[in-house]
């Protein structure tokens, strides 16, 4: 079983100005994330990310499609989904005048927590997130990064099947940046499934196991991140060398100062090549495309 599934989505949202056209965020829109996984969904400003996590929370509707998280159809048993998902929007802490342990107990009522098991979830919460010395203080004093973090503990208090984070990282600085990549990865391999939104690029290829790219509404490309890598690279081992006048392997060709050999299997022919050039050899190195390159392959007109 799928721990999310999205099959066929549509939404369209209609414009106030009379005469507007509608806006189609998201066009036959499909996906699946794997249990235990961490699955990025990326893609620019406005290319439907957020219609999409809406649409997966029940916030809003679509207009056609279908979306189950571990087997529970969003829009027939919303509430049954629900529980079964944890959301960490991109902004909004709207409890200001609570303290931040009461924030926390109200969630974990809210989704069913036992009483007896409130507290010692709440504290621990507070630990995974640097939040303990904050506990008694009320939301509305705490710093942007700080509010960041009360948004993710209260979208785990309930302990999620699936949790969402929709561009978790977006404007904070890089050492909170760094404890939410650490904290992702730990819940990963704890065993839950994470959907992660963001436009940064490189923060997929530090997490990700399998990516999803969107773009105007539409899934470009979707699948393991080191195989699309793969299929986008240029599959060449570039080398230098001290002396380049010595008898090469067959079909190396020099290219500016390196020479390129065509790789079929990396590391059999990184050994080939070790063991012809021997001494001889400057350099060696076997470059997969970035997630920027593929990108923007993708997307060009």
């Amino acid at each position: 079983m799928d721990a999310l599934s999205v099959s066929h989505v549509s939404k369209t949202y209609r414009q106030k100005k009379k005469g507007a056209v509608p806006l189609q965020a998201l066009d036959d829109v499909s996906l699946t994330v794997k249990p235990g996984e961490i699955h990025g969904l990326l893609g620019p400003n406005g290319a439907g990310k957020s219609t999409l996590i809406s649409l997966i929370a029940g916030i809003i509707r679509a207009d056609q499609g279908k979306i189950e998280v571990f087997g529970v159809d969003v829009e027939k048993e919303t509430e049954k989904a629900k529980v079964l998902e944890g959301i960490v929007p991109q902004e909004g802490v709207y409890e200001m005048a609570f303290t931040v342990r009461e924030v926390l107990y109200y969630f974990s009522g809210m989704y069913g927590v036992p009483i007896a098991e409130r507290n010692p979830r709440i504290d621990k919460a507070l630990e995974d997130l640097a939040l303990s010395d904050k506990a008694d203080e009320r939301a509305r004093g705490l710093s942007g990064g700080m509010k960041r973090r009360l948004m993710i503990a209260k979208a785990l208090i309930h302990k999620p099947k699936l949790l969402i984070l929709d561009e978790p990282t977006a404007g904070v600085d890089v050492a909170l940046r760094q404890k939410i990549w650490e904290l992702v990865r730990r819940l990963r391999d704890e065993g839950t499934t994470i959907l992660f939104t963001t436009h940064y690029l490189e923060e997929a290829e530090q997490l990700c196991d399998r990516i999803t790219l969107i773009n105007h509404g539409r899934i470009i490309k979707e699948g393991n991140l080191k195989e699309i890598q793969k299929e986008f690279s240029k599959n060449v081992i570039s080398f230098e060398l001290f002396d380049r006048n010595v008898p090469h392997l067959p079909n190396v060709t020099p290219e500016g100062s390196e020479f390129h050999y065509p790789m079929k299997e990396l590391e059999a022919d990184m050994q080939a090549i070790a063991s012809h050039y021997n001494g001889n050899l400057k350099s060696v190195r076997s470059e997969a495309a970035s997630l920027e390159q593929i990108f923007l392959t993708l997307t060009k007109d």
